[in-house]
């Protein structure tokens, strides 16, 4: 005879089991029922220049929406659904194509166009410090310390738990261009050429636009313009603080990491993500 003692506690799991199963499969569902053929999303690890694409893209678009963007409004154009991908159902009445934004995909496989940006992972790491520290005031907590979690666990648990390690989002992406519509944008390509890049993302979504217009949103996406921007409005992932606290759009360079990352540091990100680096041009 079963011990009532134990056998409960296992019943107990099983059918959790099975409603966690059935409500993943509801959720991908809904996921599925609410996907146009022409949508188009962004991904990327935090401060990997997202945000920054984005409001090229939605300067471009903005006339679809009959108002004006600036960077602290970007998810009126551009929505940002970090590993909440059941909510684009929210967005039915945007027109075609819809665009975007998921640091942390769920449905990555039915994804009809990905844009995928990189960075190098050094500067991604002292730019998301910063960012974490804007979040959480942890002023005490180091960016050796910091940079040491993100290898570990590959996330900032207690801030965005859901983001996957650098390395490992860069090698499924490749593996992922081999099946579907993958792009892969360089934040340092951005940083040297926007007209170029912007350009070829239009292009690849399906959009066509003047020069002229390829030409005004790239002037918008300029640090300068930014920067101003943020000061008048905020960034959106800073809550319209207007710097007080620092800035969203902080340095724009490719190297500025090395002024910051101690060269140990540096190190043990380049080894731990050597393939990857390889893979992405960063070695």
């Amino acid at each position: 005879m079963a011990n009532p003692e134990i056998s409960e506690p296992k019943n107990r799991q099983l059918l959790q089991k099975i409603k966690n199963y059935r409500r993943k499969r509801r959720l991908k569902t809904a996921f599925k029922s609410n996907l146009r053929p022409t949508d188009v999303f962004l991904i990327g690890h935090p401060k990997s220049g997202n945000t920054w694409l984005a409001l090229m893209l939605s300067v471009l678009i903005e006339k679809n929406f009959n108002k004006k963007v600036n960077l602290s409004n970007i998810q009126d154009f551009i929505p940002a659904m970090h590993a909440r991908d059941k909510s684009i159902e929210l967005y039915d009445n945007f027109p075609d194509p819809r665009i975007f934004r998921n640091e942390g995909p769920v449905y990555p496989k039915l994804y009809p166009k990905t844009i995928y940006i990189m960075r190098d992972p050094r500067a991604v790491y002292v730019s998301y410090y910063h960012h974490y520290i804007h979040d959480t005031n942890d002023v005490n907590r180091s960016l050796e310390d910091f940079v040491m979690e993100m290898l570990t666990h590959g996330c900032i648990r207690n801030l965005e738990p859901h983001i996957q390690r650098w390395d490992k989002q860069i090698m499924y992406w490749l593996s992922r261009a081999k099946k579907q519509r993958v792009m892969f944008v360089k934040y340092e390509d951005m940083i040297q050429d926007r007209y170029k890049v912007l350009k070829k993302t239009v292009d690849f979504i399906g959009m066509n636009f003047s020069e002229k217009e390829i030409e005004t949103a790239v002037q918008r996406g300029s640090f300068d313009g930014m920067r101003q921007e943020e000061l008048t409005y905020g960034a959106e992932p800073y809550s319209g603080d207007k710097g007080e606290k620092g800035f969203y759009v902080r340095r724009g360079k490719i190297n500025g990491w090395r002024d910051e990352l101690s060269p140990d540091v540096a190190k043990s990100i380049k080894t731990q993500f050597a393939e990857a680096m390889k893979e992405g041009g960063y070695i």
